[in-house]
């Protein structure tokens, strides 16, 4: 099968930070027997045709008929050895994205997957629901909030024959709560015009935007504090640090940091944990951590300390850099779901599971790598 037409869809949203940020999102191209999907781990912006995984359309068909155990880790087990065994031949060192199962139940050819700061201002937003009925009447299948993987791709399968039934067609559009956007059509250009109706349509319901402007601040108290939280971190960490009118703005009590104290989507998790500290003042930052390691089983990434700013740790720069990337966009996020409801996090209880599931701790461990 030719891949170029794949690649180049790939490419071009991938490398635009609307759309895709660090290693998120994923693309397939199928016909009736096989398909192939962005390898886990890699990147849209720069994979190449090598980046994809090949996969058996009818074994990955007869993954959404199986009977699997009903526990968490043995029905993730025995379905992650199923999507591993549809594998074409030639594939067997490549990892299928997470999301294959799913991909594999449009039957148009091209599938676009992203998770846009906008789109997930709505998809995070209270109200998300409701209003996506509104701005896409008829046009788009709600998800809500669900574990990923297998039980995800069951939730659609469902979902998506709801939608066939009702209106004698199959749907193009999938919104996922907490998470992102499903795209599918034949050609590109349909890809493209779909995805700038989506886009257009939730900008037309903006309140307002986030931002950025720069805020004045104390560089030689943010150093002090940079070596001594990357200090705190590890042995060889490095600090970042972030500090515009948004965040100081959502820094300056703990009501006002209420809309980024928990996890939007998956993205979030896999690159900047899954809680943040925050702190009203930068002492004791030791005693701060160690409650923090206690509480939570591991150190903070992101830092959050009032009429300061917002300090990234990481061992190494390429980490520090991606969860600024995706800190940045919780904010946005953040602010863009006041638009649509005020923001909705996910549960305690998915974030708990994204935390410790094999598939999201094997996406971190490339990432790290």
């Amino acid at each position: 099968m030719n891949l170029s037409e794949l690649v180049a869809l790939s490419n071009d949203y991938g490398k635009n930070p609307d759309y895709v940020l660090a290693g998120g999102g994923n693309t397939s191209l199928k016909d009736e027997k096989e398909m192939y999907v962005k390898g886990s781990g890699t990147t849209l912006a720069t994979i190449t045709a090598d980046g994809f995984v090949g996969m058996d359309r009818a074994k990955l068909d007869r993954m959404m008929a199986a009977d699997y155990p009903q526990g968490d880790k043995e029905r993730e087990a025995a379905s992650l050895k199923d999507l591993m065994a549809a594998r074409l031949p030639g594939f067997e060192n490549q990892r299928p994205s997470v999301e294959t199962t799913l991909h594999n139940l449009f039957p148009f050819r091209l599938i676009l997957h992203v998770h846009p700061a906008l789109v997930n201002g709505l998809t995070c937003g209270a109200g998300g629901e409701e209003i996506a009925r509104e701005l896409f009447p008829g046009e788009c299948v709600w998800i809500p909030l669900s574990r990923p993987g297998y039980v995800l791709s069951v939730l659609c399968m469902e979902k998506l024959r709801e939608y066939r039934e009702q209106n004698g067609r199959d749907a193009q559009l999938l919104l996922l709560q907490n998470h992102g956007i499903f795209i599918a059509a034949d050609t590109r250009g349909e890809i493209d015009q779909l995805m700038e109706r989506v886009m257009t349509r939730l900008k037309g319901r903006l309140k307002r935007k986030p931002d950025f402007s720069a805020v004045p601040y104390d560089a030689e108290k943010t150093d002090a504090l940079k070596r001594e939280l990357a200090a705190l971190y590890s042995q060889n960490a490095k600090a970042g640090f972030i500090a515009n009118r948004e965040v100081m703005s959502l820094l300056s009590s703990k009501h006002a940091f209420a809309p980024i104290s928990a996890a939007f989507t998956p993205d979030h998790i896999v690159y900047c944990k899954a809680e943040f500290l925050y702190t009203e003042s930068p002492d004791l930052m030791d005693v701060k951590f160690q409650n923090f390691e206690l509480r939570y089983g591991y150190l903070p990434k992101i830092v959050c300390i009032k009429d300061i700013g917002a300090f990234v740790l990481s061992d190494t720069q390429k980490e520090i850099d991606t969860a600024s990337l995706l800190f940045l966009d919780a904010v946005k996020v953040a602010v863009y779901s006041e638009s649509f409801g005020g923001p909705l996090h996910m549960t305690p209880e998915l974030i708990h599971f994204i935390t410790n599931w094999e598939m999201e701790a094997y996406r971190q461990k490339v990432n790290k790598e």
